[in-house]
């Protein structure tokens, strides 16, 4: 990418926070993860360049600052901006969660409100053999994150518990708990969790028009033993 190249992304990131706010968003989150073109620059595995945009640590955030201040500008402050990051790129060379730290100090002094703490993406196809994939094997990384560069953090990856979800924001070690495969899998999960956490009785938080349904659903398979 030249310098126009550039100055051309980093402008139409900004434009399309204004566009967003125009059409009703209230929060937005940068995919800087997963080899997309920020985590690109992040990386010393994927970055080369040797001018102002490569070279160092500080040199390859500049790119993904760029983008947050750009959006900023175009973006209120009274709603919430996300970058997604990749905390490690499980890869001798690569991003590794100290790194990422320091991005998401830079990150929030250029007006960013959360970091979703991913990881992997560069490197190609082939999971890496650093990388033991287990139910909430990213959280570590939100935690430290959250920790360390005092920034609100979202943990993912491989939760799909509600009990375990609801425990690792109580303890502290994230914000937030974003899900996406399991919400493929079940539109209805939050509900779902709700409810086994005590808080959906009665299918109170369900649209009343099937939550009255439901209830009367549970009712009759209480009386028949089912």
């Amino acid at each position: 990418m030249s310098e126009t190249d550039i100055d051309r992304v980093i402008a139409s990131f900004g434009e399309a926070a204004r566009r967003s706010q125009e059409a009703g968003f209230k929060i937005i989150e940068v995919y800087a993860a997963h080899g997309f073109l920020v985590h690109q620059f992040l990386s010393p595995i994927a970055n080369q360049r040797t001018d102002s945009w490569g070279g160092t640590d500080e040199n390859r955030r500049r790119f993904a600052v760029e983008v947050a201040r750009s959006i900023r500008v175009n973006w209120p402050e009274a709603y919430p901006l996300a970058f997604r990051l990749s905390a490690t790129d499980w890869l001798e060379g690569g991003i590794e969660v100290e790194d990422a730290v320091e991005t998401a100090r830079a990150l929030k002094a250029a007006g960013v409100d959360m970091i979703d703490c991913s990881t992997v993406g560069i490197g190609g196809k082939d999971r890496p053999r650093r990388m033991v994939i287990e139910q909430g094997f990213q959280v570590p990384f939100a935690e430290q994150i959250r920790e360390c560069a005092d920034i609100a953090s979202m943990a993912v990856g491989f939760l799909w518990d509600a009990k375990v979800c609801e425990d690792l924001v109580s303890a502290g070690k994230a914000d937030m708990i974003a899900l996406a495969r399991e919400l493929l899998d079940d539109p209805n999960w939050p509900l779902h969790a709700a409810k086994k956490l005590g808080a959906n009785e009665n299918h109170s938080m369900w649209p009343i028009e099937s939550g009255w349904w439901l209830m009367k659903r549970e009712r009759l398979l209480s009386k028949i033993g089912i």
